[in-house]
């Protein structure tokens, strides 16, 4: 009865030796299949990280590019201008003649832009009807610091609103109406609400929200930096097939009026 025992109490501790073995290892295995689905899931958050990030970063750069993408108008030249043709201004088929081109670049807070339209605008407007000029006005915003509401910028802004909804000839008219109308530089210019009803006036209407929004000023920045590029320092200045018209006093030089500007037309009809 004493060795039964003892072999019993023996079979009992190695069961218990080998029942705590198989303990262990199980707990080992479990803890390795935990320790891989942990490597697992940290993989994939990794994953999901870098998927978002890429995701964001190419969110970002789409974003950035629609902001650096300029909205350009309808019915304006490569060279950030409204062209005014003889067939524009008639209404008729154009002829066999061949135009000369004037070109103008004004501010519209500009004052000296202001005397040049009273004392010349009658005389442009007369050879483009005749049929002997074409006359492109390129818009620029030098005084941006003229005015307490940036009254260069939202001029241009609503000349071109014209310009994109309702054509060059409504161009033209705004034009004439800004100029006519200017304020004095150093305060306060025209509201929107003035520039929309000489938006409406010129023959464009509807374009309260483009005024408003200054849908084309990045636009109108880059005409200004062309307008740089292209050597223009001051305005008005005005080109006769490329070349600058000036009025020459005493050796010194100033804009030019009806005769300089005719004579510069005559020289390369």
């Amino acid at each position: 009865m004493v060795s039964t025992s003892r072999e019993e109490a023996g079979n009992r501790a190695g069961d218990r030796a080998e029942s705590r073995q198989e303990l262990a290892d199980r707990i080992r295995q479990e803890h390795l299949r935990g320790s891989g689905r942990r490597r697992v899931q940290a993989m994939v958050l990794v994953v999901l990280l870098v998927v978002a990030a890429i995701g964001l970063l190419l969110w970002m750069q789409f974003r950035a590019h629609q902001e650096s993408v300029v909205t350009a108008p309808q019915n304006a030249t490569e060279e950030y201008g409204f062209l005014l043709t003889p067939a524009l201004k008639n209404g008729t088929e154009p002829t066999d003649a061949t135009p000369v081109r004037v070109v103008t670049y004004e501010d519209f807070l500009c004052s000296s832009c202001g005397i040049f339209h009273t004392e010349s605008s009658p005389f442009l407007a007369e050879q483009v009807a005749a049929g002997a000029i074409e006359l492109e006005y390129r818009p620029i915003s030098f005084l941006v610091n003229a005015s307490t509401d940036e009254y260069s910028q939202r001029a241009a802004n609503a000349a071109v609103c014209v310009a994109d909804q309702a054509g060059v000839v409504a161009y033209a008219a705004m034009h004439d109406l800004l100029l006519a109308n200017q304020p004095a530089e150093g305060g306060a210019g025209l509201s929107d609400e003035q520039l929309i009803d000489f938006a409406t006036q010129a023959g464009a209407e509807g374009v309260g929200d483009c005024v408003t929004e200054r849908t084309f000023w990045p636009w109108i920045e880059e005409a200004t930096a062309a307008g740089l590029a292209a050597d223009v320092h001051e305005t008005p200045t005005v080109r006769v097939n490329g070349q600058n018209v000036v009025r020459s006093d005493n050796g010194k030089e100033s804009m030019p009026g009806p005769p300089e500007l005719q004579y510069a037309i005559e020289a390369v009809s």
